[in-house]
């Protein structure tokens, strides 16, 4: 029964400092009992809202988010402007009309997005003459501090697993970034409206954040506790693990169905985070997530791979696309 009343664990990192994920002071009880959340929360649910107060300053999150902010001026470009981005070989990457999602929403999606062919190449297409300096500081600032958070979550669930620290320096090497920025066009009645299709991250994790309107709704209990749409406190981030991050920790993880439906008047802005593995990575379970009683769930394979396997059109439709593409039956096959 659907739960839209319900809601996800909600964690303090209050005492967390994002810089103790490359650091000293994970040793202390703090990040120990937050460790322990994490990981109860996404065995049990794959999602939970990270409280950080003071993560991102208001100043960066209005820049970002709010009025006039960096979304609003690039979805406010002309059509014929955004389309400069499409990426015709990998439409998931670059930006996507609603005409060709067939929904009311717009996306834009930008790979590596710290690198002088990220942002700066974005800003470069959209401002020709001036490349849009504010844009590209206010962007990657943002993407800067939701990327420590993310750090911080994976090193965390890695610890919870016995990995090793060569294990878990591994891990950060081998993880790339990408944000998506989406922008909801508003219904303009109380009635929620579809926005986004159902559907499983393919990434490690997603930090997702927004301007002020709830839209996210998510499946608990691992698609057996009702669907909930939770409400994003002052401070919050929802963080969602993905696919890779369940074949990571040998299913100790859960990737949840997730949605979007918008409701009201205003236009709704989304900031995605997603911790990836590079292209070329081999993805496979951490040794200390496998042993005899616990063999591994899914055979390796090239993230690449998987992501071309996510987006075709001969399985786009699927809900199960880990398990089509990777999982081993009980004789290893």
């Amino acid at each position: 029964m659907a739960n839209m009343d319900g809601t996800i664990p909600r964690i303090d990192f209050a005492g967390i400092d994002p810089a103790a994920a490359a650091g000293p002071g994970r040793d202390s009880a703090r990040w120990a009992a937050v460790r322990a959340a994490v990981m109860e929360a996404l065995y049990e649910h794959g999602v939970f809202e990270a409280v950080m107060d003071g993560l991102i300053a208001p100043e960066l999150s209005a820049a970002m988010l709010g009025p006039g902010g960096a979304a609003e001026s690039f979805f406010s470009l002309p059509p014929s402007t955004k389309a400069l981005y499409t990426n015709m070989e990998k439409p998931y990457l670059g930006y996507l009309s609603s005409s060709f999602l067939t929904l009311p929403y717009e996306t834009l999606c930008v790979k590596d997005p710290l690198f002088p062919d990220g942002v700066p190449a974005l800003a470069s297409l959209m401002w020709p003459d001036a490349g849009n300096p504010s844009f590209c500081e206010t962007v990657q600032a943002y993407t800067e501090k939701l990327s420590a958070l993310a750090t911080v979550v994976l090193r965390m669930v890695l610890e919870s697993l016995g990995a090793t620290a060569e294990c878990i320096e591994e891990q950060a090497r081998a993880t790339s970034l990408a944000l998506r920025l989406s922008g909801y066009e508003a219904p303009g009645t109380a009635e929620g409206r579809l926005g986004l299709f159902t559907h499983r991250d393919k990434s490690f994790l997603s930090v997702l954040t927004h301007n002020g309107l709830d839209g996210l709704e998510v499946e608990l209990g691992r698609g057996e506790g009702g669907w909930a749409r939770p409400t994003l406190s002052p401070g919050g981030f929802h963080v969602l693990a993905g696919d890779m991050l369940q074949v990571l920790t040998n299913d100790r993880v859960f990737s949840p169905l997730h949605r979007v439906v918008v409701a009201g008047d205003k236009t709704r802005y989304a900031f995605v985070l997603f911790s990836n593995p590079g292209d070329d990575v081999v993805v496979r379970a951490v040794d200390a997530a496998v042993d005899a009683q616990r063999p591994a769930a899914y055979r390796p394979f090239q993230y690449s791979e998987y992501v071309g396997f996510f987006f075709s059109k001969e399985h786009n439709d699927k809900l199960n696309k880990l398990e089509v593409f990777a999982a081993l039956g009980i004789d290893g096959r």
